[in-house]
């Protein structure tokens, strides 16, 4: 591939920045412009399917999870909880970002779109309530997740009892 000279000015700031950026395998001004570039070049390409945009939103959070793993291994501790969080929320993300067209044609296109993100929100929450049936502790505060479920149980009984008030009338 033919490559071409491009000169730039850019303000001391930008240069700084540019200068502290850490990106894998580049170290010069010239290859951190051009890792720039082929990043954009990739989330422009990716963003146009779920499978694209998993995979970027994935690598985004990666060095998140890897710092966190790295954490929990020299504390010798372990949040089953927040892994299944980090692993959830690409997809989530990826299904937001693609799954509604780019023109709205009906309101059964965005009901569709609600859907499956209540969808997801929902797999997720039943997800952490089943590792929360573990006799193990699963996340680094014990009872983190049982003082919200207490909270949910009780407006889960209004929403029951107000539904079945309004059946029965």
């Amino acid at each position: 591939m033919k490559k071409i000279q491009i000169g730039a000015r850019i303000s001391t700031e930008d240069a700084e920045f540019l200068n502290l950026l850490e990106i894998n395998g580049a170290n010069t001004p010239s290859d951190k412009l051009r890792a720039i570039i082929k990043e954009a070049r990739l989330q422009r390409e990716y963003s146009q399917d779920f499978t694209g945009s998993y995979k970027m939103i994935q690598e985004q959070v990666t060095p998140l999870t890897e710092r966190i793993k790295n954490a929990e291994f020299e504390e010798n501790i372990h949040s089953e909880l927040l892994a299944r969080i980090l692993e959830w929320l690409p997809e989530f993300y990826a299904y937001c970002l693609c799954s509604l067209p780019e023109v709205i044609e009906s309101e059964n296109e965005l009901s569709t779109y609600e859907k499956g993100a209540v969808d997801r929100v929902l797999r997720l929450f039943e997800s952490l309530l089943h590792q929360e049936l573990s006799t193990q502790s699963n996340s680094y505060s014990p009872n983190i997740l049982k003082d919200h479920v207490a909270s949910l149980a009780g407006i889960i009984k209004i929403i029951d009892r107000t539904t079945r008030e309004k059946e029965e009338k």
